[in-house]
């Protein structure tokens, strides 16, 4: 791994704990075991290295999902999303979504990690929009939609306060009406 990736990974790791306004150069460096002129030298910016951070995070994230939601059946496969999510949200490590969390500390649409959160959303869209039109979904830009916002709901839902057991088969039905009006084609 080089250094530039250690750096990513140590500042990964520590935003998304801690927040990314929170954690300073100084912290960063001593986790990632490096000096700052180090750091500095891989990343001119505490700001380039949110967005290595944030990069990372996406691709991290993408794998994970398509991993999970691509082992069940093409039909399954709008459920598996929502199995994936419920997984994430219960994970030890949880502390939100490291986008949702960047928009909220970088609030300006404009600034690079609110763009870069904002992209790292459409994907996750347009992956759920080729979900469902694997599933045969005859309506499958609306389902995805629909299953963007529960998850989403979820995500924010399960950081604030937490998962709560009763959430389960409350969400899991919700997705099954979903798909079931939206009929197969």
């Amino acid at each position: 791994m080089s250094t530039a990736d250690v750096i990513t990974r140590a500042a990964l790791d520590l935003f998304y704990r801690q927040g990314f306004h929170a954690s300073g150069v100084e912290q960063l460096s001593q986790m990632a075991g490096v000096t700052k002129k180090t750091l500095y030298r891989h990343f001119p910016s505490k700001e380039h290295v949110v967005e290595a951070a944030l990069q990372l995070r996406h691709a991290e994230f993408m794998d994970q999902m398509a991993t999970a939601v691509e082992g069940a059946d093409q039909a399954n496969r709008p459920q598996a999303y929502i199995d994936f999510i419920i997984c994430w949200v219960q994970s030890a490590d949880f502390h939100g979504c490291a986008f949702i969390n960047a928009s909220a500390e970088y609030s300006a649409q404009s600034a690079p990690p609110h763009v870069l959160a904002s992209q790292h959303k459409q994907q996750v869209l347009n992956y759920l929009q080729g979900i469902c039109t694997q599933a045969g979904l005859t309506q499958p830009e609306a389902v995805a939609m629909q299953l963007f916002v529960i998850s989403e709901g979820l995500i924010v839902t399960s950081q604030v306060s937490g998962l709560a057991p009763a959430m389960l088969p409350a969400i899991r039905e919700m997705v099954a009406v979903l798909c079931a009006s939206s009929p197969r084609e």
